[in-house]
């Protein structure tokens, strides 16, 4: 009897042990602004993750910046060994963490000035060919949770200009997380001052530094980055994609039953980002306007003019680095793109 109770007293407290071992805390890594609809919104998504399984599962979002950029989110998100969970376990990634993750996915390709023009046709490129940069994601082990269009890509500055030559000559900041990014930006003749990004604000606002920089709505206003600049440019160049990835190891830990309602969650959540973005850039770009920023605008002309000059610029980047465009993509996208418009 007593040796049965002590069986008893074992199995329980390994059963124990178990459980307690089952609590999963997810760190991510993440860039969004305090408050933003963003911030709010993956708030609500660790909140439902939590109920989905049970409590299992929670999630600790973690300020890129702090964690040195996301290069450096990148390079904690990868295991020391095989099978070992990483110091973060994931991370929301804009096109440049994204190709430090993956370079072989040249996800630069989505980002083609002028290329894509509205979510819709998002959302259409998307559908056809995300799988072809969700693949090479997987193979660097991670898995992609989902795709979201955090904004579209325009420039501010101090200066006016009324070509995109003149734009060119404005030195512009930008983050120094990768080299790919600034070299692509360099082959295209913009004037570039690479600086770390915990930095970017102080040589903005020095007057002897960088007197422009290129960002979505989102991040110029919230982060009151246009309160140092005076004009915007009134142009959609490009929509900025982020990524949500995990680890591999991170995403074995969450039990299968749990994921399909996992990823339906993050679904809507996207969604209802994707949803409410033109409203957003529309109150931003309302309050940078109240605030004192002057809007440069293109003509038809200008516009076909500046999308013949980029077209150019992408060949030789192309020429120059031929591992950050994939070029039979780009072709693709592109035809499908003309017959949508039709």
């Amino acid at each position: 009897m007593k040796k049965k109770l002590l069986f008893a007293f074992f199995v329980l407290v390994m059963i124990s042990g178990i459980f307690a071992q089952q609590k999963i805390v997810l760190k991510i890594a993440s860039s969004a602004p305090a408050r933003t609809p963003w911030d709010i919104e993956l708030k609500k998504l660790a909140q439902e993750w939590n109920k989905i399984t049970k409590g299992l599962v929670s999630v600790r979002f973690m300020d890129m910046t702090v964690l040195g950029g996301e290069k450096a989110g990148v390079v904690k998100m990868k295991p020391s060994r095989p099978g070992q969970r990483p110091q973060i376990d994931g991370a929301i990634l804009s096109p440049v963490g994204l190709n430090e993750l993956a370079p072989n996915a040249k996800i630069f390709t989505l980002s083609l000035p002028f290329l894509i023009q509205n979510q819709e046709e998002l959302d259409l490129v998307l559908s056809e060919y995300g799988y072809a940069f969700e693949n090479e994601i997987q193979k660097n082990g991670c898995k992609l949770i989902t795709w979201s269009n955090v904004g579209w890509l325009s420039f501010y500055t101090k200066d006016s200009y009324s070509t995109l030559n003149e734009l060119k000559k404005i030195k512009m900041l930008c983050s120094n997380d990768t080299k790919d990014f600034t070299d692509v930006l360099k082959i295209s003749g913009f004037n570039v001052l690479p600086v770390d990004p915990a930095k970017f604000t102080q040589e903005l606002k020095a007057s002897a530094g960088a007197r422009s920089f290129a960002s979505v709505s989102i991040l110029a206003y919230t982060l009151r980055l246009y309160k140092d600049v005076s004009y915007m440019l009134d142009a959609r160049i490009c929509p900025i994609m982020a990524g949500f990835v995990m680890s591999d190891e991170s995403w074995a830990l969450i039990p299968d039953q749990y994921k399909p309602a996992m990823l339906e969650a993050m679904n809507k959540t996207t969604k209802n980002l994707n949803a409410a973005l033109e409203d957003m850039e529309r109150e931003y770009v309302k309050e940078m306007k109240q605030g004192g920023i002057k809007i440069i605008s293109l003509n038809p002309q200008q516009k076909k003019e500046w999308t013949k000059e980029f077209q150019e610029d992408m060949k030789r980047v192309q020429k120059t680095l031929p591992n950050i465009i994939n070029a039979e993509i780009y072709e693709k996208i592109t035809k499908q793109l003309e017959a949508y418009r039709k």
